[in-house]
């Protein structure tokens, strides 16, 4: 049996503020509800320690540790693996989405984007 909408655990994590507030508002739109933000890879590494999520928005271009720098640490870490993990940037080029992939994320989302975008990349990842 598969866990409701509101069961998942989403931790959105961009840099700029306005973007962090558009993700939970379009994943509250599609009936999330446990939904945590983090500025910056430190801040997520720290809320990663303290609760188990199942999906990370993550965006690719952030100051200090980039996006994708802290999916290659992510997927490192054994005991993170179960984590889905979608990068979102706003470079459409396929060497990014390629980059993505190849480093061990589940999905890939260009910004900025619409609602029904991160609604099929989330669904498809948790199987929802």
């Amino acid at each position: 049996m598969s866990k409701a909408r509101s069961e998942f655990r989403i931790l959105v994590v961009d840099d700029q503020k306005s973007m962090r507030g558009l993700a939970t508002y379009f994943l509250k739109q599609i009936e999330f509800q446990d939904i945590d933000e983090a500025e910056n890879a430190r801040e997520a590494l720290m809320k990663m320690q303290q609760k188990r999520y199942d999906l990370l928005l993550l965006d690719w271009n952030m100051e200090g540790m980039s996006g994708i720098d802290l999916l290659r640490a992510i997927r490192s870490v054994p005991e993170l693996n179960q984590i889905k993990i979608i990068m979102a940037t706003s470079e459409r080029s396929v060497d990014k989405m390629d980059e993505a992939t190849s480093n061990g994320a589940d999905h890939y989302v260009v910004k900025p984007y619409e609602l029904r975008d991160l609604e099929v990349r989330v669904r498809k990842v948790l199987a929802c």
